[in-house]
């Protein structure tokens, strides 16, 4: 069955990586974006002509609610139905604990959480209505095996995602399976200019001693969002290539 696919954040990095595996497996897809219309228009083109997919890019700044809103009705007007949904967009506002203000947390959690909680209350009772659907949030592990005072707010609002995970697919049984995947250090274009010797820390406290692919963690959320996974639901599952077992 051919799929309609949203992918939020999906210009680049994790979500890029997420949207071309979709669409090698046939789905149609869509690519939002806030800001860099120009390389969102380049992931629709390159998985448009490599996998003959239907590819559409919507831009919207999931932080404000409207813009949310309008994702939800342009994906549902353009395709008619979206199967999958995978919530991938956040942000990190890293900082000393003692400086960070409450708008930091406003922002964090407007896009991590209120944003996935929208999108799911808007999609879900059609995925329901079809009877088929798939949601897959994406959180971190830093909120179950490691803390970070500098990202408090990163940290809490992916800690409430994944109890919005287990909420979700309380309530959207039997037909939408919602289930969250928590990366550890992921080797994307935002972590590339990093410093080389945090980099260098961060792969020695893996088993694999190196950052995921990006392509590692999109088997990942396409596996959740496949039949094979039909029997998975309201699960956090961890790809982080045994992050702190060398400690």
């Amino acid at each position: 069955m051919k799929r309609v696919v949203l992918v939020t954040g999906s210009s680049r990095g994790m979500g890029k990586a997420e949207i071309e595996e979709f669409a090698s497996r046939g789905d149609d897809v869509i690519i939002n974006y806030v800001h860099n219309q120009t390389m969102a228009e380049a992931v629709k083109q390159e998985v448009s002509a490599k996998y003959g997919v239907r590819a559409l890019a919507i831009q919207a700044d999931l932080s404000k609610e409207a813009a949310v809103r309008r994702l939800a009705a342009t994906a549902l007007q353009e395709f008619g139905r979206v199967d999958v949904l995978v919530n991938n967009a956040g942000i990190a506002l890293y900082g000393k604990f003692e400086d960070k203000k409450l708008a930091d947390w406003e922002k964090s959690m407007q896009v991590n959480l209120y944003a996935p909680f929208l999108l799911t209350q808007l999609l879900a009772p059609e995925m329901a209505k079809n009877k088929y659907g798939k949601i897959v949030n994406i959180a971190t592990i830093d909120v179950m095996t490691t803390y970070n005072p500098e990202s408090a707010e990163y940290d809490a609002s992916k800690a409430a995602l994944i109890n919005l995970t287990k909420n979700s697919a309380l309530q959207y049984q039997p037909d939408v399976n919602v289930n969250c995947v928590c990366p550890g250090w992921v080797a994307t274009d935002m972590n590339k200019d990093l410093p080389q010797d945090l980099l260098d820390y961060q792969q020695a406290k893996t088993c694999k001693g190196r950052l995921a692919k990006p392509e590692e963690v999109a088997k990942l959320v396409a596996f959740l969002a496949s039949d094979d996974a039909a029997f998975i639901d309201g699960e956090v599952i961890k790809i982080d290539g045994g992050y702190k077992l060398m400690n």
